[in-house]
């Protein structure tokens, strides 16, 4: 684990995925110099962005990237609620109950997959329950999700993260929603989709194409660290987001590079 400097990346890594929440941005906030770090890398690098928060269309991230300066192309961004849609698609699941935000509905929907309300579920059946991030989670859509699991609707995770880093606080992620219908139905989730699965990843490469040396720039240990160990790449961990020095200090599981911000690229470059 040592400091990053900005020749490794120009000179080793021809891919880097990049994470938003907790390393561009928290919140509203933009992470100061993270914009311009970005930039930087688009120059010597391809850049991917890649996000477990399932809560908007890439459409939006798109838009929101382009707003604050980083300009990038929709083929370049990858959510976890896109990967879920793609991933169903292929495994011919048609008849979905959500719980999520929009961005999740509006990818399940833009691959043509019917996604049921509460109703619908409760007096028919289903062939798989999605959860992700849901930040108007109620009783009764905890009690559709496990109850549909029950009668054999496949369970799947957008993302497992515990928290979500917001402007001055972590919020509960989609992986603390999910604890609560595991609980309820008595069941583990069959698939998780986002990082650190290596389904991700698949479906990003199935994408942008094949490269030899990945970098993951990400916050948190237990997705993005863990998720560039899953499919053999290095990891840079970024301090701004959900990790705290000390939680590093405690992990087993090491990033091969940490920084304060993702801005310090700038200060380290030759």
């Amino acid at each position: 684990m040592v400091l990053l400097n900005y020749l490794l990346v120009l000179t080793q890594y021809d891919l880097v995925i990049v994470d938003l929440d907790g390393v561009v941005w928290r919140g509203k906030e933009v992470i100061e110099g993270a914009v311009e770090a970005v930039n930087k890398l688009m120059k010597t690098s391809k850049v991917a962005f890649a996000t477990n928060n399932s809560s908007k269309s890439r459409e939006q991230y798109l838009e929101r990237l382009r707003e604050i300066g980083i300009h990038t192309s929709l083929e370049n961004i990858f959510t976890s609620a896109y990967a879920t849609a793609v991933f169903l698609e292929k495994k011919n699941m048609r008849k979905i109950y959500v719980i999520g935000e929009a961005g999740l509905f509006y990818e399940l929907s833009r691959k043509g997959l019917l996604v049921v309300n509460e109703e619908q579920c409760f007096t028919g059946r289903v062939d798989a329950v999605v959860v992700g991030i849901d930040r108007n989670i109620t009783y009764l859509k905890l009690s559709t999700a496990a109850n549909a699991i029950r009668k054999g609707a496949l369970f799947v995770l957008t993302n497992p993260d515990a928290t979500l880093p917001v402007e001055n606080r972590l919020d509960p992620g989609a992986g603390a929603i999910a604890a609560a219908v595991e609980v309820a139905s008595g069941k583990k989730p069959d698939y998780t989709i986002g990082k650190p699965s290596s389904l991700f990843y698949e479906i990003i490469r199935s994408e942008i194409g094949k490269y030899k040396k990945v970098l993951v720039v990400g916050d948190r240990l237990d997705t993005d660290v863990k998720f560039a160990k899953n499919i053999g790449a290095d990891s840079l961990l970024v301090l701004t987001g959900a990790t705290t020095p000390k939680e590093l200090t405690k992990s087993a599981l090491k990033p091969t590079y940490v920084l304060n911000s993702i801005a310090q690229i700038l200060e380290t470059t030759p």
